[in-house]
């Protein structure tokens, strides 16, 4: 039986797409109140994403990037959500799926839409360098700071066009003059179809506003619609064209276009038709928030973030009721709330209900909202709770054949996945047989097959980030990565497989997930995945056995490095405290993406560059570290070597959680190679930071070593590096690592 006792399922999957407010508290409310055997995947494009009520202040130099923005990567990490970040093209309600570009659908038992909109732009002007859309807010971030530098490198006359005059348009504009005003030459021109700005708003606060833009010299145009465009000027209503340098779209929202063929209930205007328990119509299981959504019960209700932020709470507890088949609460908008808006001169307008006013207290207050509920986001402990008394235990699962996944799953992945024919391959995976079977003729393997080798190794590990597919790609890289670097071809592989204990429609989508990473990676490289063991567990885990065949001759070794080698390594150091970082919740998005980048590089195109090159020593820097791996091959060798610190790459990042004391669990065993590594100072945590689907570290000949650093970085290997030099061994015979 199951050692461990009871475990809780997964029974239940939702999907919550779009990262706006009403998500966020959701997610953090899953942080404090898990829901037993519920798995909860928030999938955002982007990874990094700012607070729009900070935006204005942002662009006029108030905040930094860091102070306005959440990194989801973190948060969903801290609360034990999975976090996916990816492009949506398609909602499948009657298969209850996601779909993706470039990745297996999501299928779902909840379905939660909180897309938020789009601002209206001329279809002639939405992809324009000079045409800036206000949504989605970090390329648009990225425009303006674009436009800045380009003004202080080319200074030039600038007319800036600033169209839509509601709340967002009049705080960008005053944000915008305060940021590019000292620009000589910069005019700027706020248009607004209405008769007045901000129609939502009492008359007060637009005169407040109108006052502000006048004093500064701004431009307002008012009754002017914007029908077209082209490069260089807006066509208008009357038929007037006027001439703009810049302009920038704050116009009124647009649905987004996933929900255009959805087949979901949609109004008039595109945006989903939803009830007051925020269930869409016609769809019990499928949810929606925030500004995509249009309540059937208030067709005018206005599309702020006040409201999403209240209907966040209601989402979580209504997802909840649903799942259990509970009654499901209303959402009640309030009919009052306060609206703070920033004048970008240290003062902000203050709307309760009719009432208006200005004042650098109100901008105080202001700054004090906006801070505590970035601070919800961006600074927490892990709030991951044990389940509660009470909670129903899962049965106990049985182990050996017993723990096996059910042949129905298993039988319905095979059936989906694309696996691509080979005509060495007699029997494989689909046969249904339990073994693999191969066509042995050399001549399908090798130009030489008098010197044909088969080369075979094995991997296996538990999953260390929560996607799937990204840890199906990585599993596969990291397990061919020890034939790429013996100079060997990888073939074919054998799979193994541990799923976590779930309801077989949740481990079906989850295994297709996960081999579908794989074979993303085993067809890039030629490799025939033939079969496999699959098992049920506490936690994910995936390995392979692979086969693969190279030329006798031709094989890279570890110890065949020879004095005056130089040392190149392909890859930076640091995955393995990064990886640590996020399980804690402390690594930056940011950090994060490259790192995957990093992983995600195969190491095939570094073999053939090394092969070309005449190398014959290399190895695959993993799991010991780069002082583990180097020993390995200096011990081989019968040599020694020095290593130059400031040459050696990092991953971003890994400095900072290094310092902060966040390392492997594998640190402290690959740290003890220390004795063998020679400095005058206390030696670097770089030195044995275990990697994942680490780069090669090969000998190159000096006279060689330019082309090959050359091709590498054509092959994409960018911050391939010569990071050390094989020299004698010290006196007393025993090779070491001299650390300078």
């Amino acid at each position: 039986m199951n050692p461990s006792g009871a475990v809780q399922p997964i029974e239940k999957n939702v999907i919550l797409l779009g990262a706006g407010n009403a998500h966020l508290v959701f997610v953090k409310r899953f942080g404090m109140r898990p829901m037993p055997g519920v798995a909860v995947t928030l999938v955002s494009e982007y990874p990094v994403i700012p607070y729009s009520a900070m935006v204005p202040a942002q662009i006029a130099g108030d905040y930094t990037w860091d102070e306005v923005t959440v990194d989801l990567v973190r948060l969903c990490t801290a609360v034990s959500v999975r976090f996916l970040a990816d492009r949506v093209v398609g909602i499948d309600p009657g298969g209850k799926r996601v779909l993706f570009a470039d990745r297996p659908p999501l299928t779902y038992d909840v379905l939660s839409l909180g897309l938020g909109s789009l601002a209206v732009c001329p279809a002639s002007l939405a992809g324009a360098e000079n045409s800036i859309i206000m949504r989605p807010m970090g390329p648009f971030l990225d425009k303006i700071a674009r436009l800045e530098n380009s003004l202080k490198s080319n200074p030039r006359p600038c007319h800036l066009v600033v169209v839509g005059g509601g709340a967002s348009g009049c705080e960008l504009t005053l944000a915008l003059q305060r940021r590019l005003g000292k620009q000589a030459g910069l005019r700027l021109t706020l248009l607004q179809s209405n008769d007045r700005l901000l129609p939502n708003f009492p008359d007060r606060a637009a005169r407040l506003f109108q006052q502000e833009l006048a004093a500064r010299g701004i431009e307002v145009r008012v009754n002017t619609r914007v029908t077209d465009g082209a490069a260089g000027f807006l066509i208008l209503e009357d038929g007037s064209r006027l001439a703009f340098d810049t302009v920038l779209w704050a116009t009124h929202a647009a649905p987004p276009e996933v929900l255009r063929e959805s087949g979901l209930a949609l109004n008039d205007g595109g945006f989903l038709k939803v009830r007051d328990t925020l269930q869409s119509e016609g769809d019990d299981s499928i949810f929606g928030t925030g500004d995509c959504v249009s309540f059937i019960s208030r067709p005018d209700l206005p599309k702020t973030g006040v409201y999403a932020v209240r209907q966040g709470a209601v989402l979580f507890e209504n997802v909840g009721a649903y799942l259990r088949e509970r009654p499901l609460a209303p959402f009640r908008p309030q009919r009052l709330y306060l609206s703070l808006l920033n004048t970008s001169d240290g003062e902000a307008i203050l709307r309760y209900g009719p009432f208006a006013t200005k004042g650098r207290w109100a901008r105080k207050l202001k700054n004090w909202i906006d801070r505590a509920w970035i601070d919800k986001f961006t600074r927490f402990p892990s709030m991951a709770v044990p389940l509660e008394a009470g909670a129903e235990d899962w049965q106990m699962r049985c182990g050996g054949c017993g723990s096996k996944i059910s042949g129905d799953v298993l039988s319905a992945v095979l059936k989906r996945l694309d696996i691509p024919d080979d005509p060495r391959i007699l029997l494989g995976c689909r046969a249904g047989e339990d073994a693999a079977v191969h066509r042995v003729r050399p001549e399908q393997f090798s130009a030489d097959p008098g010197s044909l080798v088969e080369v075979q190794t094995i991997d296996f590990f538990k999953a260390f980030v929560d996607d799937p597919f990204l840890f199906g790609r990585l599993a596969a890289l990291h397990a061919v990565s020890d034939l790429h670097a013996m100079n060997a071809r990888p073939f074919t592989a054998l799979a193994m497989v541990t799923l976590p204990y779930a309801r077989g429609p949740v481990q079906e989508s989850m295994l297709f997930e996960l081999l579908s990473g794989a074979l993303h990676t085993f067809r890039e490289l030629g490799v025939v995945l033939t079969g496999g063991h699959t098992t049920e567990g506490s936690e994910l885990a995936l390995g392979f056995a692979v086969t693969g065949h190279g030329e006798e001759g031709q094989l890279f070794q570890k110890g065949k490095l020879e004095p005056g080698d130089l040392l190149v390594l392909t890859k930076p150091i640091g995955s393995g405290a990064l990886l640590a970082a996020w399980m804690r919740s402390a690594c930056r998005a940011s950090w994060f993406e490259k790192l995957t980048q990093g992983m995600l590089q195969a190491n095939a195109p570094a073999a053939t560059v090394f092969a070309r090159a005449g190398v014959t020593a290399c190895t695959d820097v993993t799991g010991f570290g780069l002082a583990g791996h180097l020993l390995e091959m200096l011990d081989g060798s019968r040599l020694s070597a020095e290593l130059t610190s400031q040459r050696v790459p990092l991953y971003e990042g890994f400095r900072e959680v290094a310092q902060s004391g966040i390392l492997s669990s594998l640190q402290r065993d690959n740290a003890k190679a220390a004795c063998r590594v020679h400095g005058d100072a206390s030696l670097p945590d770089w030195l044995f930071d275990p990697q994942t689907s680490g780069g090669l570290l090969a000998g190159v000949k000096p006279e060689v070593v330019d082309r090959t650093l050359e091709q590498l970085r054509a092959a994409g290997f960018r911050e391939a590096a010569v990071i050390g030099t094989v020299r004698s061994a010290d006196q007393d015979g025993r090779p070491v690592i001299h650390l300078r």
